[in-house]
This record gives C-alpha cells, sequence and structure tokens, in this order.
C-alpha cells in the first residue's frame, strides 16, 4: 500500500511538471519504463548463484550493468544512475538508465528505473550524461539517440536531452528535448553532426549553468569537448572549443567528459578511444584520464598545467563519474569493466560492477588516487603482522580468500623486487610485482583464470624506499592502490584459487600487514 500511494504521488508530481511545460509523453515513457523492467525481471527468474558475483562492489542485479551515466548527492543520499541494457519484444538491444541510492557510499539500494527510450529522438537508446540538483528538482542530462535512414545509410544521431523529477523516484522528459540541436560546425571546424555529439555533463558556475560535450573533429577525427552555456538549462549556446587533440595522438573521441574542482584547480576528466601506445602505456583501447589546469569563463578554453594522466592504470577502469561529498571531498566511481569485454558471468544473467568509490586529491600539482574512508567500514578483525622480513617466499595459513583488503607498507631498501600473488593456486595466480631499479609496477593476469592474458604498468618512485600499498580482492575483481595511483582488474580465478604468497629479491620488510575480510554490502 505504501509503494502504491508513492507511485501515485510520484505521478500526480510529474503531472504537475507536464502542466508548467516540463514534461513529453508521460504515459509512453511510463509503458517504456514498464517494459524495459519486465525484460530485466525476466533474467532475474534465470539468475544463477555465481562464484564471481561480488561481495562489497556494487554489481548488477540482473543483465547487463554497463557504465554510470551520472552520479549526485541530495536529500542526504548519494544517487548513481548507470547503463543497463534491456531487450526489446523485437529482440533489439537498447540501454536504459538504472538508478541506485546510498547512504554511506558502501550499500546500494535498488530504485525504480530513470529513464528509457520512447521519444522519436531517443528511440533507440538513452546513454550517458550528467545529474544536477537545484531548488528541488532532480535534473538528469542524458544522450538521446537514434538511427534514421539516409539515402539507404543508417546515421546514428545522439543530442543532449533533460529529464526532470521532483521526488528522485520517477523522471518526465522536457518538452525543450532535444536541448541542443548539434550543428556541426564551430569557428570554422567540423565536428561530427549526429554519431558523436554525447554525454553532456552540466554545472552551475555563477549565475550561469554550463555543459561540456564529448565529440569529434571529423576532419582528422581527433576528440574534442565543447563547451556551452545557458540561464535556464534549457536553451544552450556555444562558447567555445574547450579541448581537442591533434593528430590522434589523443585518441579519436573524447565520451563521458567531467569538471571539477580541487582547490584552486580545475580537472577536466575525459575518456578518449584510441590514444597511441607509448611504449607499455596507452595500451588499453578506451582510456579514463584528466587534465589539471583552469578553465577561463570568458574564453571557454581549458589551459593544461601538466601532462595527460591516468586515473588507473590496469585493465578495467572506465566512464567515471564524480561527485562532491557534503564534507567536501571529490568522490569518483568509475565502470570495473570495459566496452567490448568478455565478461564471463554473463552466461549466469547477470554482468557488470562498478568499481569501489575513490577519492581525487591534488597534491604538489599531482593527481592523487585513494580509496574512500567509508571502506574501513566494512572491515572485519584484522589480522596484522609486523616488522616482517621477506627473502625468497612467505606465506601465512591464516591469510587467504576470495574477498578481502590487505594493507601493507613494504621497506625496500634492501631489496631489488617485490611480489604479491593473489588469488593463488598450483595454476592460478594474479601477480603485482614493483621493479627498484626501473621503478615499475607491474600487474600481471597471464594466469588469472579464464581467457584473461596481458600485463600493465606504471612508473612509480618512491620515497625513503617505501612502496604503500592497499589491495581489495572481491571474487572477480582486484584494485590497487599503490601509493597514489590505481590498478584495476576483472579476474575470473577458480573458487579453489584463494592462496596469497609474498615474494621479494633480497630483503624485504613489511613493516606493517594487516588483513581484512570484507563484510558484504548485500545482507
Amino acid at each position: 500500500m505504501k509503494s502504491l500511494c508513492k507511485q501515485v504521488l510520484a505521478f500526480v508530481l510529474i503531472l504537475s511538471m507536464q502542466g508548467a511545460g516540463f514534461c513529453a509523453d508521460i504515459a509512453a515513457h511510463k509503458q517504456a519504463l514498464k517494459d524495459a523492467q519486465t525484460s530485466i525481471d525476466a533474467l532475474k527468474k534465470e539468475m544463477t548463484t555465481s562464484k564471481w558475483y561480488p561481495k562489497y562492489h556494487l554489481a548488477s542485479f540482473a543483465g547487463t550493468m554497463n557504465h554510470p551515466n551520472a552520479l549526485v548527492y541530495f536529500d542526504n543520499a548519494y544517487h548513481l544512475f548507470y547503463e543497463q541494457d534491456i531487450k526489446l519484444a523485437n529482440g533489439k538491444i537498447v540501454p536504459v538508465w538504472a538508478h541506485v541510492t546510498s547512504k554511506d557510499l558502501l550499500k546500494w539500494k535498488k530504485l525504480p528505473l530513470a529513464i528509457a527510450p520512447n521519444e522519436e529522438y531517443d528511440k533507440d537508446g538513452v546513454f550517458a550524461g550528467s545529474a544536477f540538483y537545484e531548488n528541488g528538482l532532480l535534473n538528469i542530462f542524458y544522450t538521446g539517440y537514434t538511427q534514421k535512414k539516409v539515402d539507404d545509410k543508417t546515421e546514428n544521431i545522439e543530442t543532449p536531452c533533460l529529464a526532470t523529477s521532483k521526488d528522485g523516484w520517477y523522471f518526465g522528459k522536457s518538452a525543450n528535448n532535444p536541448l541542443i540541436k548539434n550543428p556541426p560546425r564551430y569557428f570554422n571546424i567540423e565536428f561530427f553532426a549526429n554519431e558523436f555529439f554525447r554525454d553532456p555533463y552540466v554545472w552551475k558556475q555563477g549565475e550561469k549553468y554550463y555543459a561540456l560535450i564529448g565529440t569529434q573533429y571529423e576532419k582528422t577525427k581527433d576528440g574534442a569537448v565543447l563547451l556551452f552555456e545557458s540561464k535556464d538549462m534549457r536553451n544552450w549556446e556555444f562558447v567555445n572549443i574547450t579541448a581537442i587533440g591533434s593528430k590522434g595522438e589523443m585518441g579519436s573521441n573524447w565520451d563521458c567528459p567531467n569538471f571539477l574542482h580541487i582547490g584552486e584547480n580545475d580537472v577536466l576528466i575525459i575518456n578518449p578511444t584510441g590514444i597511441k601506445p607509448q611504449g607499455k602505456m596507452f595500451l588499453n583501447k578506451y582510456i579514463s584520464g584528466a587534465f589539471i589546469g583552469k578553465l577561463d569563463f570568458n574564453t571557454g578554453k581549458f589551459k593544461q598545467k601538466g601532462p595527460f594522466v591516468l586515473l588507473d592504470y590496469g585493465f578495467d577502469f572506465y566512464a567515471p563519474q564524480v561527485v562532491k561529498t557534503p564534507d567536501g571531498r571529490n568522490v569518483v566511481i568509475g565502470w570495473l569493466g570495459m566496452p567490448d569485454s568478455v565478461l564471463h558471468e554473463a552466461s549466469e544473467n547477470w554482468s557488470g560492477l562498478m568499481t569501489l568509490p575513490r577519492e581525487l586529491k591534488i597534491v604538489n600539482e599531482k593527481l592523487v588516487v585513494s580509496p574512500v574512508e567509508e571502506l574501513k567500514q566494512l572491515r572485519g578483525e584484522p589480522i596484522s603482522h609486523s616488522e616482517v622480513k621477506i627473502n625468497g617466499q612467505k606465506e601465512f595459513s591464516n591469510i587467504k580468500g576470495d574477498a578481502y583488503e590487505i594493507e601493507t607498507t613494504v621497506d625496500l631498501s634492501n631489496a631489488t623486487t617485490f611480489c604479491i600473488k593473489l588469488r593463488e593456486s598450483k595454476i592460478q595466480e594474479t601477480t603485482l610485482c614493483y621493479d627498484k631499479a626501473s621503478q615499475i609496477l607491474k600487474l600481471n593476469r597471464e594466469k588469472s583464470g579464464h581467457a584473461l592474458k596481458g600485463e600493465r604498468e606504471v612508473k612509480l618512485p618512491l620515497e625513503n624506499n617505501l612502496l604503500k600499498l592497499r589491495i581489495f580482492v572481491d571474487k572477480s575483481s582486484i584494485e590497487v592502490f599503490a601509493n597514489d595511483i590505481a590498478m584495476t582488474a576483472r579476474v575470473y580465478p577458480d573458487k579453489a584459487s584463494d592462496g596469497i604468497k609474498f615474494v621479494s629479491t633480497g630483503v624485504a620488510v613489511m613493516k606493517n600487514l594487516n588483513f581484512y575480510r570484507l563484510k558484504s554490502i548485500y545482507d
């Protein structure tokens, strides 16, 4: 009865918004949401218990969870929206916006689906964007996707759109959609008029609203971000090309831009496709990274202070969304996956999970990534050791498992290499190794389990020969935080692969070693 009352109240709220000219066809959208949920419920009935379903990561409740679409804080809770694939009656797969909420960034409650395709401008999918709360309205900015036949060819058309809600549960689409009709030419530079004009990120600065749109310069196929401004969030004017690649070195298109302030600096986050590898860097086809600098709101240009830096140096981190917490921290959540990845859990009618929430800071002009403090609430009683000398190989009988956290500081003054073998057995292991001479940290999953290969590395100079590690292992994922950087990977080991081994060349001293079994967020 309580749920029915809430639905009735939400419907009345949407009707009032429609009367004010905010909403498009309510009934059609409501039916699209109902059909989408029916598709997900069918998969839920067929889900089987999986040895790879996480214990403390947010994961798909059924079907395919893709990357986050928006992250916002309002009404004393965090709201995360993410892309959920559903199958239509005609067999076509399209994305909708799923919606979860949390008081603590740890445990997430599923809410009704937020938006689904039903209008001409978004009939083939509703893709990523952002969320912005102001004056009692939660505004979702999303990418409407539709396909049209032109001269026997299919054109993919993407446009920024808006949906609003008064209660944060039920959303009505704006009658003004699409918000920006993506003209293809700015300052005599042609951008893709259709396919690459997406992922609006919106925020307020002073008395104006600003939107970043990810796109591609058509002539050279360079990625770019365009800046627009508005006085009312519904009528937008072009400001400038905020940032653009050169000669293909920064990828072919820039997806899911985010923008944040940290101290005196601005940070522009982009997700380029196809950055040219530089040695053993930029080996992933899809990359998430950031520029530190300053955005000039008068000119619309972003002036960077230093090089493009990755937000994660591992295999599986994409399309992050950022939220400002009530206490002023900048927290990011990304997809613990990649487009085109083979997700072995899909055979059990679920796939996909989100990364743990991470805090972004700037220290000495450098972007620092670390796990949020809230994660310590998941810890059980520690198994602790101190001043442990490793010279060769060592393991502990009570330190093993498939869902845990390791926290350690290792003194490498008298060692040349130090490695940890995770999810280890006679035939499987994921290896994290640091080489002091080259100052390289490597994450290797050649033996991680089902059909995964490769190695990723990052240059990581040490201070006072100290390597500080926090490692989160959860059924089918590993997140490494080493000094100021992160490395993330999906892994698919057998359940019996639960060992942990510490290996060194020379004498490495673990100044402290804390092992925590972590509580489930699904209890």
